[in-house]
């Protein structure tokens, strides 16, 4: 088996904005795993507010013996972290479903369930106001509005969006609300009956003015930057009513199927979210999407030079081109600058 690491930037159409600010890019690095011809993929997408780069990402994984990767998948010591993890661990998974020729959800024994119940969302990011009109028509036709909040200015914001989309809308404020009254005002404007969701809409430790928006509104509230782990999902309901899993945050495929299940169990909504991935970390967590019931994976239609394709969007639901390993294949003209690593 042989290494290969990649740095790369995915760059935006447009800048994206959130609360935690503007940017027009993420970094990432890309894992290749290769074996008597065969190439499995993995991806580690950072944003800054990661407390790892892409140097360290890099460092750790050129670090790494790849010869004892599976032992490093399933050691609870292996001190591997979530962004390495996660591209190891889908490179590895891809390059051996292709090597048995099925696909990484039926390798990971990944439930079957009725994706269809996954509704398919689309963000719009901070914006101006007179730049909202030109984003909505260049964006996707998914079935759901995921509107980014937590600015200067959003309830013109969201009486823009009104006034221009008829789709039901999801409200992520990325932990820039520290009262309930600014979440319920910006229900409020919304519209009650068109909010199918509210994410993270104060700071992660703040768990307390989570329980309490909860206690205040029928709408669902989600948590995603307070719930990293399984010991975060297992306090969950008490203050929130889902979860939002992204492939970076759980280490992997394999630890966000365990965590999806858990919740189910825990009776919490399942969303699957990204880091704004390319079509090989979006691809992936599609495998998923059975067990959700919304889905956030919109980043291969925010980006300009996604090196990966495969996925796309059918009747408002995300599809894969390909039938084994994650169903992505690298795009011709996008070529990765690989690095073998220990050769």
């Amino acid at each position: 088996m042989q290494l290969a690491l990649a740095r790369y930037r995915l760059l935006f159409h447009h800048p994206f904005g959130t609360a935690h600010g503007l940017r027009d890019g993420t970094d990432s690095v890309f894992v290749q795993l290769s074996n008597d011809g065969l190439h499995g993929y993995g991806e580690a997408t950072l944003p800054p507010y990661l407390p790892h780069s892409q140097d360290s990402v890099h460092e750790e994984l050129s670090r790494i013996d790849f010869n004892r990767i599976p032992l490093l998948l399933t050691d609870p010591s292996a001190a591997l972290t979530p962004p390495a993890r996660a591209a190891l661990s889908l490179a590895y998974y891809d390059l051996i479903s292709k090597e048995i020729s099925v696909s990484i959800s039926s390798y990971l024994t990944i439930p079957d369930g009725a994706r269809s119940k996954a509704m398919a969302m689309v963000t719009l990011g901070h914006s101006k106001l007179g730049e909202i009109a030109l984003k909505l028509t260049e964006l996707p036709q998914m079935a759901v509005l995921k509107v980014k909040l937590g600015s200067a200015d959003d309830e013109g914001t969201l009486e823009s969006v009104k006034s221009l989309d008829d789709r039901p809308l999801f409200l992520d404020a990325n932990q820039g609300w520290t009262s309930v009254g600014q979440a319920m005002k910006a229900i409020a404007v919304a519209g009650e009956d068109r909010v199918l969701g509210l994410e993270q809409p104060f700071a992660k430790e703040r768990w307390d003015l989570h329980a309490e928006l909860r206690r205040s509104t029928r709408i669902p509230v989600y948590g995603d930057e307070s719930i990293q782990g399984l010991a975060d999902l297992e306090r969950a309901p008490e203050a929130f009513d889902g979860v939002n899993l992204k492939l970076v945050k759980c280490g992997g495929l394999d630890r966000a199927m365990v965590m999806a299940e858990r919740a189910a169990e825990l009776g919490l909504k399942v969303m699957l979210g990204s880091m704004s991935e390319s079509s090989l970390g979006c691809g992936a967590m599609v495998h998923l999407a059975g067990m959700a019931e919304l889905v956030d994976l919109d980043g291969p239609w925010l980006v300009r030079n996604d090196p990966f394709c495969g996925l796309g969007l059918s009747d408002g639901r995300f599809t894969l081109d390909g039938s084994v390993g994650v169903g992505v294949r690298p795009r011709s003209g996008h070529a990765l600058d690989w690095i073998p690593i220990g050769a």
